[in-house]
């Protein structure tokens, strides 16, 4: 039987913080025996202490297909003309930087070439390591308005059936593009919403009927209203939030991915935009209500999931997402509530395996250099990774001495 015991010296296990010593008993992958203080080493064949412990992160808005690190508008417009094999490796490159960052579960938000789909196919039927993946397939977008690089186009409710059956049978949840993107220059969401109620009534219903969800990519009170009103399951974004918008939002349990990191990246690199100290102020004001808005989400009730659409300009796979934890925290919320935001509330909204660290659970363990309950940034500081076995940085049987040396110290 295979065995490790990692000793915590605090830890979060998925709903709560626990701020004394844990030790967790992991047995054949799962958590056989959980407990406060230090158990005895046992059988174990690999010890690990660590400063602290917690599920393993889901990015709940990515694009696995495309380069977050390349800032060059013309590079990343290039790439988007590349074959299916080059997106796809770039697609293998992302699945890499998330593991790092201690990820085990995504939710792709879209592409228009299927290689997200190939990617869930991988992954499904890998033998080697794979994260827990769900993935929106195509998006759905209005006839020549904003996404064709996301998904396909409908002309409107009479097309709307055709489009569905076509999106369908190879998503996880329909992705609808409900609003255009923002100008930072004006502060304002470009356009009118793409779809009316009854479309997006129509799409909720044929989601739910199908046994599946939606989510819309929105911002802006117009689409807000829209959304809302439809019913649709998860706001993605979400920019120029009110206080009326979450209650009904609160109301009708729909959750709110609120991807802070590509705005906040243009705020703090106006450089690379070539943005001038009017557009800075625009983009601040932006963000300001986020935050102030995101404070009122848990406040209210709403369901908050993390999610850094990674892949966007300014926003590099795994890094990002850490990133806007380390933002949300800024907010003032409360930092349980931001974690459980990337592992506890998004596995259970969406059906994924639990990764709460509880006894009977697959053992999916990330180990951090310090506890974020004393300073956030420790996010940033990934050590190992227990998942189906060890990750990088595992600590290795030939260390066990001195491990459990300093456990009995």
């Amino acid at each position: 039987m295979d065995a490790a015991l990692i000793i915590a010296d605090a830890c979060f296990d998925g709903e709560r913080h626990r701020p004394e010593p844990t030790s967790i008993l992991i047995e054949d992958g799962c958590i056989t025996q959980m407990a406060s203080g230090v158990l005895s080493t046992g059988t174990a064949s690999t010890v690990a202490r660590v400063p602290f412990a917690m599920p393993g992160l889901m990015e709940a808005h990515c694009h696995l297909f495309l380069d977050g690190d390349e800032t060059d508008q013309a590079i990343r417009a290039d790439h988007l003309r590349k074959p299916f094999e080059g997106l796809l490796a770039t697609a293998h490159r992302s699945l890499e930087q998330l593991q790092a960052a201690g990820i085990t579960a995504i939710r792709d938000a879209g592409d228009a070439h299927g290689v997200n789909t190939a990617i869930k196919t991988e992954l499904t039927t890998s033998t080697a390591y794979a994260p827990d993946m769900l993935s929106a397939g195509l998006a759905i977008r209005r006839a020549k308005r904003y996404g064709a690089f996301l998904g396909v186009e409908t002309t409107g409710l009479e097309d709307l059936p055709r489009v569905l059956a076509q999106v369908a049978p190879t998503a996880d949840f329909i992705k609808i593009m409900l609003s255009g993107i923002i100008d930072f220059e004006s502060g304002t969401v470009k356009g009118a919403p793409q779809f009316d109620v009854a479309e997006a009534t129509l799409i909720q219903e044929t989601a739910q009927r199908l046994g599946g969800r939606t989510a819309a990519h929105i911002s802006g009170l117009d689409g807000l209203k829209v959304a809302t009103e439809a019913g649709l399951n998860t706001i993605e974004h979400g920019f120029f939030m009110t206080r009326e918008i979450l209650a009904v939002m609160r109301d009708k349990q729909i959750a709110w991915v609120p991807t802070f990191m590509p705005v906040h990246f243009q705020w703090a690199y106006p450089e690379y935009c070539g943005w001038n100290e009017a557009t800075v102020g625009q983009l601040r004001r932006i963000l300001d209500n986020h935050d102030e808005h995101l404070v009122a989400a848990y406040d209210m009730g709403v369901p908050v999931v993390a999610g850094s659409d990674a892949g966007s300009y300014g926003s590099p796979h795994g890094r990002s997402l850490v990133e806007d934890l380390v933002l949300m925290s800024r907010t003032g919320a409360p930092l349980e509530k931001i974690l459980a935001s990337a592992t506890s509330v998004p596995r259970g909204l969406w059906g994924l395996p639990s990764a709460n660290l509880a006894v009977g659970a697959e053992a999916n363990v990330l180990c951090l250099a310090g506890s974020p309950f004393r300073n956030v940034e420790y996010v940033r500081q990934p050590r190992a990774l227990y998942h189906r076995g060890w990750r990088f940085g595992a600590p290795v049987a030939e260390r066990r001495r001195e491990t459990v040396a300093a456990a009995a110290s």
